[in-house]
């Protein structure tokens, strides 16, 4: 009887230790971004492939430079360069989109990305602006936790900005190596809108986690975006002002 008794208290032990043990939604975000590939400044090569609803695809190939700017602030140049009716065409974020800039080089001309014109679309993909130039983070979104199973953490993100183009964003977390597998979004009404998934990804001996090829679906158009990763280079020499409005005019960065 007593063995039973103690067995009893050691199930309902485990169990409250379990519960209290267990991660928060906050405490998942963390984790992410711990993994997150840490660097001062970074190169990546590739190429996006455009996707249209007959299954005609589209080539592009591109470049981006990014700098961590502390406080979970990165910074990108992000430039086409082929085929010729894109090339050249460059996007500065500063500090994830604190300031967003164009450059159309066919106009030699500058664009200031302000206010609505965020929610965007960039250059016929169906990346906005503002996906490209901001992240997942808790200074961005309410986030719980819905549920979780062997291999994952389901978690729901609710923008806090009250101009976000999203009511909410479900995301679905590896569990063991903290990085989100996919994420859908909807809009303001509740419908799903896009879903973005991470089809390939490599794991650094210090547990980092660089993602090489992902997809965007915009379910309502049947459109979608892939990009893919071909080189990264990190912690390389730039300039201070590398990050800057003449940079993205150049010819050449």
């Amino acid at each position: 009887m007593k063995r039973g008794i103690a067995l009893v208290f050691l199930v309902l032990f485990l169990f409250v230790a379990g519960r209290v043990f267990a991660l928060t939604a906050s405490e998942i975000l963390d984790e992410m971004e711990a993994r997150r590939t840490q660097f001062t400044t970074q190169k990546t090569v590739g190429r996006i492939v455009l996707v249209d609803a007959s299954g005609k695809e589209e080539t592009r190939e591109m470049v981006m430079y990014s700098k961590d700017e502390g406080e979970d602030k990165v910074s990108i140049i992000f430039r086409f360069l082929s085929p010729a009716d894109v090339k050249g065409v460059t996007l500065l974020s500063l500090r994830n989109g604190e300031k967003i800039y164009l450059y159309m080089p066919a106009y030699k001309k500058v664009r200031l990305i302000a206010g609505s014109s965020k929610s965007e679309k960039f250059m016929g993909t169906d990346f906005s602006y503002d996906d490209l130039s901001g992240g997942y983070g808790k200074e961005d979104y309410e986030s719980t936790l819905k549920g979780e199973d062997d291999t994952n953490y389901y978690l729901e993100l609710i923008p806090k900005k009250a101009d976000s183009k999203y009511g909410k964003l479900d995301m679905t977390v590896d569990k063991e190596k903290f990085y989100f597998k996919k994420i859908d979004f909807f809009d303001t009404a509740g419908n799903l809108w896009k879903t973005l998934e991470v089809h390939e990804v490599r794991e650094r001996e210090d547990g980092s986690i660089q993602i090489l090829k992902l997809s965007l679906k915009d379910v309502k158009e049947n459109h979608a975006t892939i990009m893919e990763v071909s080189s990264i280079e990190e912690d390389i020499p730039l300039p201070d002002d590398f990050f800057s409005v003449r940079t993205i005019q150049r010819p050449t960065l």
